[in-house]
């Protein structure tokens, strides 16, 4: 009519019905009402069937509802010889719980008796069906008695709500009686038919009373358009303005001709009394009210109401459709095709998927033997996928990578595992060579280190040389700074006394100096490179401060070398480095060694190829693909080969080709993997329920490590890098922060004992001869200083040698150090005459007989021994007559 249905078709109809869109709607407020979100659709292929469900598929798309079969089926004249038992095996398959059935109450009984014998009447179903149904439920039964079967049991529908007028109970007693049936046979569609000729002869009273006249005219109206009726379109305003209390209603009309006050009833099916029972109504404002007073019954004869989805597979035998690929799905040809035959990561989850949900299974191979993909057609899919599509399979059981085009198709489940592209290539091995013990650092780092060495080996030696406090220069500045004559005269021997003429200045020294040169450059050598070596230098250490801060700086600095050392060198000698000569996928379009591509018609050909990025689609164009995965990697292990694939398989060849190296670090294009389902599979739900279980509990990780820890280990491998300078930098830096204390302390020493000598509290120089400022202390030290290096480095020449025959020349420290013995021991001990032998041992030495050059004063200092200012005491000249009678 004037409605969506008809458009302007018939522009003149007038309905006393609710209209079928407004059926759809209450229809779908049962959906909704009892949350059957996924439900197939199953109507007559006539203009009641089709146009009735129009609204239930604008609702479902509107509402995200999901329909998992529009199945229509064609009414013969003949009703007994309707079949649809290739609709409802499709029905079947698709596991739908929740069936809306659209035709008329005849074919609906044939339906319902063949959906008997699929099982689809049972406890867990629910059947709803529209007015066609309920208006003519006799029809149901095959022999329009009042013997309906148990699989009719349950129905919900709607009807048309025909009960509110005030002429309701006039108009069924007076039917029933006259008819001689019971008041409940009267059929909704009789009241409404009443009402109609009501409504037109309320028209036609208005019309007249109007004063207008009308023209009779016989129309047959199963004709073709051609004659009009003149006064139909005033007939027909005045249809819309009636307003008249019916059977069904008070019944009044909108522009449109639409009824006023639609209501449908809402009725539950009680095939044991006969009729369909009101348990409740709709209204287009308020949706759904159900009497709470009555039982609603569904299939099965139960009150529960059933669920859209599937709780369990429990009792099920699923298809499952593999394809052999490692880890995930592998085979034993010598077993068969039983599911004990298979093993593997899927193969694993099926098990846990099947022990948790209660199902059966068993394993088929592709129909043509190949994993399969799309055709170049973009509609026509081979394989595995084609097996789907025709339901063949239940559900693809195996690591079918998830993207947009797949999905186009087919469904899948929540992701079992997260993956991404890599490339493989053969690596190189790197074996280390007869120097692998100078692997760990650098070649910078080693020269850095040596030069470091040579460093701190100068500074020590210069400290002990220079420094106030050093072994050497204490005792030096002694022998050359004391100015009396009987240091001048014994200066030749290494004697000196100290400054209160009472002892010997180099006896006021510490007892155990016994050694000048401790510290010279070979010394100093030996000590800083025992320290690089971890080794004790077997010698006495600087007595100096700066030489001890240089010392203690150059032991953190060897103590951080020998750590990163150790650790680094043993990474080199346990690890065998593997190198591929590229460093990322874009890096095979610029290089002519590898040749390189993936699995033909794969998800990693699909993924490049469909990137945004044209290097990738030209890695595509320019591949040399190969047909397996077996054959892709014995390509890489046999030819200088580059292959692209999914990273979890390559982590599993890993473990069994140790020489399988990918480029770079990573991953790129992450994608996950998931089973694959036909399209509307009711078990995705209930799958992807215990998948979420697996993975919240750390099965499916503990799955996959099982996997790889039964598939082999190669040499672990741990991460390996060459210390560069640049990685040591703060440890040089600390050293040479070490060498600037060390230089602050120096700079202290001498400010200290200058104001000593100021103070004459230096020994070597009476009080009266003591420097009138530190300036001038500091010049008489450095001056001392100087000649002493230049005599250091002219020793060997300027002192002549020894004759046999006369007295030895004190040309070395060690000549010093023998005659201090001889000189303690023979001023405190007479010898006696017994031990006149060993007196022979003991070297003679008078004045006269010496001829030693005077080295430290030997012209040096002239200009301060002019003079002789010190005055010999009484005690000195006691102390030295004893001295001189004890070595004769």
């Amino acid at each position: 009519g004037i409605n969506a249905e008809y458009g302007e078709e018939r522009p003149y109809l007038i309905r006393i019905a609710p209209s079928d869109s407004q059926q759809s709607s209450a229809i779908s407020d049962i959906l909704s009402h009892f949350r059957w979100h996924h439900f197939s659709l199953l109507t007559s292929y006539d203009p009641y069937g089709i146009h009735g469900i129009a609204g239930i598929q604008e609702a479902a798309t509107e509402r995200n509802w999901k329909i998992n079969n529009i199945q229509h089926f064609s009414v013969p004249s003949d009703i007994s010889q309707l079949n649809v038992t290739k609709e409802l095996d499709l029905i079947y398959k698709s596991e739908t719980r929740i069936i809306v059935l659209n035709c008329g109450a005849s074919a609906a009984g044939q339906v319902l008796e063949q959906a008997d014998t699929f099982g689809l009447t049972r406890e867990g179903y629910a059947w709803i069906v529209s007015d066609g149904v309920t208006g003519n439920f006799k029809d149901l039964s095959p022999s329009k008695s009042n013997l309906f079967d148990g699989y009719l049991d349950g129905l919900i529908g709607t009807i048309p709500a025909t009960k509110d007028g005030p002429l309701y109970r006039w108009f069924t007693e007076e039917l029933s009686a006259e008819l001689g049936v019971k008041r409940r046979e009267i059929t909704p569609f009789a009241r409404l038919a009443f009402d109609s000729v009501l409504v037109f002869a309320e028209a036609i009273n208005l019309y007249f009373r109007d004063n207008l006249s009308l023209t009779e005219h016989i129309i047959n109206v199963w004709d073709e358009p051609g004659e009009v009726f003149e006064d139909g379109p005033k007939l027909y305003d005045y249809l819309k303005q009636v307003e008249v209390n019916g059977t069904t209603k008070m019944l009044s009309f909108d522009k449109d001709g639409q009824i006023k006050n639609a209501k449908y009833d809402i009725v539950n099916f009680d095939a044991i009394n006969g009729y369909f029972k009101e348990v409740g109504y709709w209204l287009p404002k308020t949706g759904v009210m159900l009497n709470k007073d009555e039982d609603i019954y569904f299939s099965g004869g139960t009150t529960q109401a059933p669920s859209y989805q599937i709780a369990t597979l429990e009792g099920r035998h699923l298809t499952l459709g593999v394809d052999v690929d490692p880890p995930f799905i592998m085979h034993d040809k010598n077993c068969g095709m039983g599911k004990d035959c298979f093993s593997g990561y899927c193969v694993s989850l099926v098990e846990e998927l099947a022990r948790m949900l209660g199902f059966t299974y068993n394993f088929v191979m592709p129909s043509d033997g190949t994993w399969g993909g799309l055709e170049k057609d973009g509609q026509t899919w081979t394989g595995i996928f084609r097996d789907l599509l025709d339901r063949k399979i239940d559900i693809a059981t195996v690591h079918m990578s998830i993207n947009s085009i797949r999905e186009e198709f087919i469904d899948f489940s929540v992701p079992f595992m997260q993956a991404g592209l890599t490339v493989v290539v053969r690596g190189e091995e790197q074996t280390s060579d007869g120097y692998f013990f100078l692997s760990p650092f650098s070649a910078d780092v080693l020269y850095a280190i040596g030069a470091a060495v040579l460093g701190v080996i100068l500074v020590v030696w210069v400290y002990n040389r220079i420094s106030p406090n050093g072994l050497y220069w204490r005792k030096q500045y002694a022998l050359m700074s004391c100015k009396c004559n009987v240091c001048r005269r014994r200066r030749r021997e290494g004697r000196q006394f100290h400054r209160n003429s009472r002892t010997c200045a180099l006896k006021h020294l510490d007892a155990s100096e016994e050694v000048f040169a401790q510290l010279n450059m070979t010394n100093s050598s030996w000590i800083v490179f025992a320290s690089l070596l971890n080794q004790d230098p077997v010698i006495s250490w600087p007595t100096s401060i700066p030489g001890r801060i240089v010392l203690l700086f150059w032991w953190l600095v060897v103590m951080v070398f020998l750590a990163m050392y150790t650790a680094n060198l043993a990474a080199f000698l346990t690890v065998t480095k593997m190198t591929t000569g590229i460093s990322k996928i874009e890096d095979l379009l610029t290089q002519d060694r590898y040749k390189w591509g993936t699995v033909k018609d794969t998800h990693p050909e699909v993924a490049l190829a469909n990137s945004i990025r044209e290097d990738f689609k030209d890695i595509i164009r320019r591949q040399d693909a190969v047909l397996t995965t077996d054959e892709g990697f014995a390509r890489v292990l046999q030819q200088e080969y580059a292959f692209i694939y999914e990273s979890p398989i390559y982590e599993y060849m890993k473990r069994k080709f140790c020489s399988l190296e990918k480029v770079g670090v990573g991953e790129f294009l992450n994608f996950d993997y998931a089973f694959g389902f036909p399209p509307d599979s009711p078990y995705v739900d209930v799958i992807n329920q215990a998948l979420l279980k697996l993975q919240e509990n750390s099965k499916l990780d503990s799955l996959w490590a099982t996997i790889l820890a039964n598939t082999g280990q190669c040499p672990p491998r741990p991460p390996t890098a060459q210390l560069t300078l640049q990685s040591l930098d703060g440890v040089f830096t600390t050293l040479a922060v070490g060498l600037i204390a060390s230089v602050a302390a120096l700079a202290c020493e001498y400010f200290y004992v200058t104001w000593c000598d100021v103070q004459g509290r230096s020994a070597g120089c009476p009080q009266d001869q003591r420097p009138k400022s530190m300036l001038d202390a500091l010049k008489r030290r450095l001056k001392y200083l100087l000649n002493d290096l230049r005599y250091s480095f002219s020793y060997q020449t300027n002192i002549p040698k020894c004759p046999s025959d006369s007295s030895p020349i004190y040309k070395d420290i060690e000549s010093i150090k023998l005659s201090q013995k001889l000189e303690r021991h023979n001023s405190r001990h007479e010898l006696p005459n017994g031990n006149k032998n060993n007196n022979r041992a003991l070297v003679s030495h008078s004045d006269s007989s010496s001829s030693t050059p005077d080295v430290f004063s030997d012209g040096l200092f002239d200009d301060q021994l002019e003079e002789d200012t010190c005055s010999d005491s009484q005690d000195e000249k006691q102390t030295i007559k004893q001295f001189t009678e004890s070595r004769n």
